[in-house]
């Protein structure tokens, strides 16, 4: 058995907002930033997540407002694409499991 967790504890960095899948299912996304701290350097340096609820919680992530405080647990994945100018990027994408708005 394989399993892929993420726990992220971080802001929102806009209100979330709500889209449809190519299948017809409702669903939000917000970012999420967490900063990261080294020993060696003390100025947090943010890492961006896009977080994607589906299903049950998803009325709930309508309360989600820029600067919340949010813990979110979920299955991250990696999207890696070419940007319109032919530059390799990519970012991480977390199915949410469960989350909670801390505010």
């Amino acid at each position: 058995m394989n399993m892929q967790q993420l726990l992220l504890l971080g802001r929102a960095t806009k209100s979330a907002e709500f889209l449809l899948s190519k299948e017809g299912k409702k669903y939000a996304k917000f970012s999420l930033a967490v900063n990261d701290y080294s020993r060696n350097n003390q100025e947090a340096k943010p890492c961006f997540y896009n977080v994607l609820i589906f299903n049950k919680s998803l009325e709930k992530a309508e309360k989600i407002t820029k600067g919340d405080l949010i813990l979110v647990d979920g299955k991250p994945t990696i999207n890696a694409y070419l940007s319109n100018e032919g530059e390799a990027k990519a970012n991480i994408s977390v199915f949410a499991n469960r989350w909670k708005l801390l505010k």
